[in-house]
């Protein structure tokens, strides 16, 4: 049976069009992560595979012996294999659908399905942001900006604490960011400079410009680029890219507030910041071109159907496939804060 969506339309190839830069925009996380594509027809899971640092400890941390690699005159050197290590995914399904009449289509000042088709794109990129920040803010690698457990935070931010996070990389030797996701269509990663990105909220920017040896964005120069349109500064080896998505724990830290931020007035609320190595965490890219990503709806009131004979309304929105996993615990750390009250 022909339908309208037998064969793609002008008017999907459009909205699809539409929704991607709209979708970008509040994308922090999304921007960074090992991605990946699922082929249609291949399964609902994702297996990402990572090589396993050569002849390392339980803890993924190599173990080189000289001694052991030193050759003799006429004897063939040893040979050795490599280690890989699979993290596999279940991709998820979700859908955001807006509805409108005839009536509000041809009659209405706004052109309200313009509106729809960007509104779906920015609601998409949230429910994706929440979905990895949900993931990687669940690591087992955490620091805390005072005390030794959430429950004690009452303090800001510290450089010593953001060097305490880059120690625990470096001693697992990860490496810093090096690459981003693409922007457009298309599933590409684009090269940015060496550094170890922090996501955090909104709320902590304060704290953070107040860091020693801070420099915000607007003072890099020529010779240093910003790795993220969001991004705040740099201090040291850290950029900070922040982002309204990434909640706290409220009332989860200490009943004394030491001057830092409530919002019950009981207890100071907590704030994850997420100091991020490269292939830390790994997740499906909101590309478009209908590969288990962004699958665009647009129904005009003006089509008619046998669910409704006289179109008398219409839809828009998108469907889509996504999930994020983390692929290594030794290659990010949260840590957790408070914030100054202002």
């Amino acid at each position: 049976m022909q339908t309208y969506t037998t064969k793609a339309s002008r008017n999907l190839i459009r909205a699809e069009m539409k929704m991607l830069p709209h979708a970008e925009a509040p994308m922090v996380l999304g921007s960074f992560g090992t991605q990946e594509q699922q082929p249609l027809n291949k399964t609902e899971t994702i297996v990402f595979r990572r090589v396993k640092p050569f002849n390392s400890a339980a803890n993924e941390t190599a173990q080189i012996t000289p001694a052991s690699f030193e050759t003799a005159e006429g004897v063939t050197p040893d040979s050795y294999t490599i280690d890989y290590v699979d993290v596999s995914v279940t991709l998820k399904q979700y859908a955001v659908l807006f509805k409108l009449t005839s009536k509000a289509a041809l009659m209405y000042e706004d052109n309200i399905p313009d509106h729809m088709i960007k509104q779906t794109g920015e609601v998409i990129a949230e429910i994706a942001e929440l979905v990895a920040y949900g993931e990687v803010k669940s690591g087992t690698n955490v620091d805390y900006s005072n005390g030794s457990t959430r429950a004690g935070v009452n303090t800001a931010i510290t450089l010593g604490v953001l060097r305490q996070a880059a120690r625990t990389l470096e001693s697992s030797y990860a490496k810093k960011v090096t690459t981003k996701v693409a922007s457009g269509p298309n599933f590409d990663t684009e090269a940015i400079e060496p550094a170890y990105p922090v996501f955090h909220h909104t709320n902590c920017n304060s704290d953070i410009r107040d860091l020693p040896g801070f420099v915000p964005v607007t003072k890099y120069g020529s010779a240093v680029k910003p790795i993220h349109p969001r991004e705040l500064g740099a201090c040291e080896e850290f950029r900070f890219i922040p982002s309204p998505l990434f909640k706290p724990y409220l009332a989860a830290g200490s009943a004394t507030l030491n001057g830092m931020l409530s919002a019950a007035g009981a207890a100071v609320d907590v704030y994850p910041m997420i100091v991020m190595a490269e292939e830390a965490w790994g997740h499906v890219s909101l590309k478009g071109h209908g590969k288990t990503s962004i699958s665009p709806t647009y129904l005009p009131p003006s089509q008619k159907s046998h669910s409704n004979p006289s179109g008398m309304f219409g839809f828009v929105g998108a469907d889509f496939w996504y999930n994020a996993v983390r692929l290594n615990e030794n290659h990010m750390v949260r840590i957790e804060t408070g914030v100054t009250a202002l």
